[in-house]
């Protein structure tokens, strides 16, 4: 039997099942229908007493009661370190939003000092902010830093959901998911990190093989999405229509869509010679994806177009075609523009990259920068799987005295220079924390966190900074986690890895290789035993401008509540995998949702370089505002964990008065 019992954030354990019934825990997966996009009534405890969805004023106010959910919305989050943290749970989105909505000016006036002072304080814990507190603690040794988060577990999206099944344990990633790999691979296309050799992280990696099976299994979760389908046995199902297995290899016999698509699908594939240009990166920038699709690939067909979204919002864009410049479809390697490649002497990419990914995602990598910060957080440590596995010592964690201190479930809601910001000798930053208004001093402030909360937070910002954190737009991203006990419908149905299509709000799942750590393998790959699978889910609605696709794929997100997640999937699931013998009663362990409300910065065209004449907004940005740095993936418009200990070095070099 797999174990429901989860432990807080101060390793106290708990009956999950108080709150949420056995079903809710063991149904499910994400494919719910949804409601409505735009003017949907949000269920249970998201019922809506403003203003409808399509009514309400963009960045004013929210239209759904999103400062009184409760956990029967976040759902159960599994078992470890993590178990209360899967993705923005109803406590973070009830603070954030009260705090949105100017509830706290008085607190924050009130706010008592805790009499601290430190040389750096950094705002957000995922990889921009660990990374700053990192490379600041090397340029100074003896500094005293404190980073807080509004979370009870640090890491961003950088964090895993664990799973206990019939006696094996299970990691998956809530969100960021892999290293660019081969090493070699990551310096030719600059999606390399040097702080991952400071780390001491591995050169090499041995994946395990498949044990009872002989399917086709991928590496990672993103490449059999398309990049790499031939690597994988891939599966696409129609509801009311068979499985097709590998349908690109009998162009599509048992796929029903048109000839067209079919003819145009493979035309997509079969593309190599976009036209060239010396400045084919700034041309890229002038045009949407879908401009490109038309006028250069000669592809208008929507429901090419359907197939491309989902993947690439997934990937990265956070939004489809129509939404993202076609610079950006480039750099997440989609169709047509992955040709450029060519012209930079690399080939074809999808032939040589693909992502390492720890059992849980790139939590691996950030928990070893904590580490570095805090050295005792994991206890005693000799092996790189005690780093992953090791539960946090939570009486170091903000342990008096320490050099390097972090403070959790603290939400900052003020920063501000202390006096005039050129002479300023010191930066407030008030946070709330177990519902009592604070402040500590810094000499130094780095901003870890997204522009749509920094020029919310920092309250003395210059004109230029406020207008370019206003050009940042976010789309959602809702990963599901499903512990399956066993996979042996999918052995017996030939297919590793499934794409469905459909009103449903799933869309992709597939098995996956895990790396050999330390000798051993994490979890086992065997059809007879459990397993655990992710699926992305971005709720992008095409045709609308990008600012109002972003919120109405948030509310779409927000608007579900855990039970309809579970229900949804469920019946998907056995609608897709009857006939390989599947139960969802049996078959399906557990569950766990984890919604990222800004998950992906959108970048439509003049993102990257700069519209009439502007500089782009990230180079604004990346100027400190006195005392105050900013650094996060967004500013390189790829939120991949590399940007993010870039911009972090860099927040953390300005701090301390280096060049970088």
């Amino acid at each position: 039997m797999s174990k429901n019992k989860s432990n807080d954030s101060k390793g106290n354990t708990s009956d999950s099942n108080s709150d949420i019934t056995r079903r809710d825990f063991i149904g499910g997966t994400l494919i719910g229908a949804g409601a409505a996009l735009l003017s949907a009534k949000a269920p249970g405890a998201l019922a809506a007493s403003g203003p409808k969805a399509d009514e309400f004023k963009l960045g004013r106010t929210m239209p759904l009661g999103l400062n009184k959910l409760d956990k029967s919305w976040t759902g159960p989050g599994g078992i470890g370190d993590y178990a209360t943290s899967n993705g923005n749970t109803h406590v973070e989105v009830n603070a954030a939003h009260t705090f949105r909505n100017g509830d706290f000016e008085e607190q924050v006036a009130s706010a008592k000092a805790t009499g601290e002072e430190y040389d750096l304080v950094v705002v957000g814990a995922g990889f921009a902010g660990c990374s700053a507190a990192y490379y600041y603690q090397k340029d100074h040794p003896d500094a005293k830093i404190l980073i807080l988060d509004n979370h009870d577990m640090f890491g961003g999206e950088a964090r895993q959901n664990e799973f206990e099944v019939d006696g094996y344990k299970l990691w998956a990633p809530q969100g960021s998911t892999g290293v660019v790999w081969p090493l070699e691979w990551a310096k030719k296309v600059e999606m390399y990190a040097p702080i991952w050799d400071e780390l001491g992280m591995p050169q090499n990696f041995e994946w395990q093989e498949a044990k009872g099976s002989d399917l086709k299994i991928p590496y990672d979760n993103y490449s059999p999405m398309h990049i790499s389908w031939e690597q994988t046995d891939l599966g696409w199902f129609h509801d009311g229509h068979k499985m097709a297995v590998n349908p690109w290899s009998n162009r599509f016999k048992d796929v029903p869509i048109s000839q067209k698509t079919k003819n145009d699908l493979i035309w997509m594939e079969v593309y190599r010679q976009p036209p060239r240009r010396d400045d084919w990166d700034q041309w890229l920038d002038s045009m949407t994806y879908k401009d490109f699709l038309v006028n250069e690939m000669g592809i208008d067909n929507q429901e090419v177009d359907d197939y491309l979204n989902p993947f690439m919002a997934a990937m990265g864009c956070g939004l489809g075609t129509d939404a993202v410049s076609a610079l950006q479809a480039f750099n997440f390697i989609s169709p047509g523009v992955q040709q450029y490649m060519r012209y930079m002497d690399l080939g074809d990419p999808t032939d040589n990259l693909y992502l390492a990914q720890f059992p849980g995602g790139n939590t691996g990598t950030l928990r070893r920068i904590v580490q570095k910060v805090i050295p005792d957080i994991f206890g005693k440590t000799t092996t790189l799987s005690e780093v992953l596995s090791n539960p946090v010592d939570w009486k170091v964690i903000d342990k008096a005295g320490s050099p390097a201190r972090m403070r959790l479930s603290s939400l900052v809601v003020n920063v501000v220079h202390e006096g005039p910001v050129n002479k300023a000798k010191t930066v407030k930053v008030t946070y709330l924390k177990d519902d009592k208004m604070r402040y500590v001093r810094a000499k130094h402030v780095v901003m870890g966190g997204q522009q749509h909360l920094n020029k919310r937070v920092v309250t003395d910002l210059p004109k230029a900074h406020k207008e370019a954190m206003d050009e940042f737009m976010h789309a959602p991203m809702m990963v599901v986690n499903v512990a399956l006990r066993n996979w042996k419908f999918m052995d017996k149905m030939g297919v590793s890895a499934v794409r469905w299509f459909g009103d449903d709000m799933g869309w992709f799942f597939t098995l996956r290789r895990q790396m050999i750590l330390d000798g051993k393998e994490p979890m086992p790959l065997d059809p007879e035993k459990p397993i655990a699978i992710t699926m992305y889910n971005s709720f992008c609605k095409p045709g609308m401008p990008v600012d109002k696709q972003t919120v109405a794929a948030r509310m779409r997100m927000f608007s579900l509540s855990y039970a309809d997640i579970e229900k949804n999937v469920r019946e998907q699931f056995t609608k897709m995998f009857a006939a390989g013998g599947f139960d969802a009663d049996r078959d399906i362990a557990g569950i766990t949702v984890n919604r990222q409300g800004h998950a992906y910065v959108v970048t439509p065209p003049g993102f990257f370089f700069g519209k009439n004449g502007k500089p782009a907004p990230s180079d604004v940005i990346r100027q400190p505002h006195g005392r105050i740095s900013f650094a996060h993936a967004e500013l390189r418009g790829m939120q991949m964990w590399e940007g993010a200990t870039h911009e972090g070095e860099r927040a953390a070099h300005q701090a301390a008065g280096k060049k970088h």
